[in-house]
């Protein structure tokens, strides 16, 4: 399969930076996450949560902010990574959060072991950022473990900027799916979804059917379409696992990463410290 590029005019880049300015300004809520770390799951059973409680179904669920309008008690929601982290070297992450007073943030993580080593598959699978080995990519700077660890960090720290904040975690997510998107959608404004709406999503959302999904890119995004439906490794929802990393972590790489986390992360996510080095 080959990849089609779209190649936007300096006019097209203007017109998408205003546009992306324009909804960040606009949202009530931000779902925010590194790259990786499970988004998009929670963002479609939100989604489908959603249209299960108002009887509106979407070409695309995953555009939470299609949700918003008057006749719905429904905030504007923008999910989005916070200004491409994952091309940054630790230092040249924004540390300013100021834009998200008066917000809610909800905020996701997932064990940085996980998140490394899928973001070495989505940099050398789905996208041509990186060429080079797993054990090169542990090590480098831009995009690393410091970087996610960095960006972890920095919303630890600036957790009391938005009106509201709220940490869900993948491995949370995986454990009590229907429990942990009930507390997200109350988190959000949106309480009294039913019982039959939340397990409809969550079953919808099962990871076979999201890899259905994709391989047939039934919502005609990018967002979750594989870059080769032959290759399970191009695929957004890749494995899906808590814990893959150690099939591609070991020996003294993943001593380093350990370390990093052990000596540099936030006790704020004291779950993924405490490993040993």
């Amino acid at each position: 399969m080959t990849a089609i590029t779209r190649r936007r005019t300096a006019v097209g880049r203007a017109i998408q930076t205003g546009r992306r300015q324009w909804r960040k300004w606009r949202a009530d809520a931000h779902l925010i996450s590194y790259p990786k770390c499970g988004r998009t799951w929670l963002v479609l059973l939100l989604g489908k949560a959603l249209e299960g409680h108002y009887g509106h179904r979407l070409r695309n669920p995953m555009k939470l902010r299609r949700f918003a309008r008057p006749w719905r008690s429904v905030p504007y929601i923008l999910q989005h990574h916070d200004g491409g982290p994952e091309f940054c070297c630790p230092e040249e992450i924004d540390p300013d959060k100021s834009s998200y007073t008066g917000r809610k943030v909800l905020f996701m993580v997932r064990d940085p072991r996980d998140v490394l080593v899928s973001s070495y598959f989505q940099n050398t699978r789905r996208n041509a950022n990186f060429s080079g080995s797993l054990e090169e990519f542990v090590h480098q700077r831009r995009g690393g473990i410091e970087t996610i660890v960095a960006f972890y960090n920095l919303w630890a720290a600036n957790r009391g900027t938005p009106a509201d904040f709220h940490l869900v975690t993948y491995e949370d997510l995986q454990q009590d799916t229907a429990g942990e998107l009930r507390r997200a959608l109350a988190f959000l404004g949106i309480p009294g979804i039913s019982d039959e709406a939340i397990q409809s999503a969550v079953a919808f959302c099962d990871f076979s059917n999201m890899r259905r999904l994709e391989a047939r890119n039934a919502f005609g995004t990018s967002r979750l379409a594989a870059r080769d439906a032959s290759d399970p490794e191009t695929f957004k929802t890749r494995k899906g696992e808590v814990g893959g990393y150690r099939e591609y972590l070991q020996g003294e790489d993943l001593a380093y990463v350990e370390r990093v986390i052990n000596e540099q992360l936030d006790p704020f996510y004291q779950r993924y410290l405490g490993y040993s080095q």
